[in-house]
């Protein structure tokens, strides 16, 4: 299932939607919503287009499957991704955007260390981030944030100490 904004940038998402019939692709609450037989090809990039992508599944299961794909457009939108963005790749931003009570007990308990790190903070999060992204390669992570390996393998560590998160290790 897709979800898009519609608009300018949903044209090239309504082509990719197009592409793979047979698909059923409709306006449900201010949305292009598409239920799609296979996943749309990604010609999106450079298109400013977004969608939120999720499943495959079950038709019973279309309704669930569509809040999926709901809030990994939510999700993109919140961090500036462009494409096509399956809900699998921003599972823990969605989790936070869709439970206020989980994202509030998150900056509740984590504020301290977020307070300590600045002015860091910022920088260290992305550093975090990409290289959680990157599959815990600190060569690409680096490549991303245009700095040196060792720059990411420090803010990992110093994560790692403010929050006593170890995000080294396997859960």
């Amino acid at each position: 299932m897709l979800v898009a904004r519609p608009g300018e940038t949903a044209a090239g998402i309504e082509r990719a939607v197009r592409e793979h019939p047979p698909a059923l692709y409709a306006t449900v609450d201010d949305l292009m919503v598409g239920v799609l037989t296979r996943a749309p090809s990604a010609r999106l990039k450079g298109t400013g287009a977004v969608a939120g992508l999720a499943g495959p599944a079950e038709p019973e299961k279309l309704a669930p499957v569509q809040r999926l794909a709901t809030a990994a457009l939510t999700a993109a939108e919140s961090t500036d991704r462009t494409g096509l963005i399956h809900i699998a790749d921003v599972a823990w931003l969605a989790a936070l955007t869709e439970r206020a009570d989980l994202a509030t007990v998150l900056l509740d308990r984590y504020a301290p260390a977020w307070a300590t790190l600045e002015p860091t903070a910022e920088s260290v999060a992305h550093a975090v981030l990409a290289w959680l992204e990157s599959d815990r390669d600190v060569d690409l992570a680096a490549a991303r944030l245009f700095v040196h390996p060792n720059t990411v393998r420090n803010r990992v560590r110093r994560f790692a100490a403010v929050t006593g998160i170890d995000p080294t290790s396997d859960p």
